[in-house]
């Protein structure tokens, strides 16, 4: 998870070269750069289904930008499209009580989210409060989670939400953001292994974290 974390970072590095940010710091928005705790959740009929082989809820973090840009003639209404890496896991206990085995249960995601979002007026005290919804695109980027396996569901590598949010802005340079997006398309793998197949359960998720302005 490391050697995949900081290979990330890296290509990021690589990528976004001084010219790239000279470039990017000229587009009339706000930047902001934060990460902070995440929970996968399922929900819809299959999902008491899946939690009885094994599949909890799994915890994890992300971390990403986003751009906070002014695109309508409305003061305080903005488009904040982002980018940010998404990591579960946890460790499930799977079979009866005579063949009991443990396995770790992770994945990986390119999140992809766009917010339409509005900023309630606070005047100059550097403090806001803004709401905010849109789609995100997950794209799944390696973990054993995307794997059909015996004895565990697996989920697909591809998925769509729709969120909504909350974030509160602090001295005109802190943000504390928290959210949650709800799940638009089935995300269980079919499985006839497992007596799987074309089972109707969505990925849910719990966003709460901290972004740091750059204006």
């Amino acid at each position: 998870m490391k050697k995949l974390i900081f290979t990330i970072i890296g290509a990021f590095m690589l990528l976004a070269g001084p010219k790239t940010f000279a470039q990017i710091s000229n587009i009339d928005g706000v930047w902001s750069f934060g990460g902070g705790y995440s929970m996968l959740s399922l929900s819809g009929e299959s999902a008491a289904k899946a939690k009885a082989l094994g599949f909890e809820s799994l915890p994890g973090f992300y971390f990403g930008i986003m751009l906070d840009y002014p695109f309508s003639s409305i003061e305080g209404f903005t488009l904040e499209p982002g980018l940010s890496i998404m990591h579960y896991g946890k460790t499930f206990t799977f079979g009866n009580s005579s063949e009991k085995k443990n396995k770790s249960y992770h994945c990986n995601y390119f999140y992809i989210p766009v917010n339409l979002k509005y900023t309630f007026p606070a005047g100059d005290s550097g403090f806001g409060i803004a709401v905010f919804t849109g789609p995100r695109l997950n794209l799944g980027v390696g973990g054993n989670c995307f794997s059909t396996g015996n004895t565990y569901p697996s989920i697909r590598p591809i998925d769509a939400q729709w969120g909504v949010g909350l974030g509160i802005t602090v001295a005109d340079a802190v943000v504390i953001r928290g959210g949650y997006d709800f799940g638009l398309t089935k995300c269980l793998k079919d499985n006839k292994d497992i007596g799987y197949n074309d089972e109707i359960a969505y990925r849910n998720t719990l966003n709460i974290g901290v972004s740091f302005l750059f204006k």
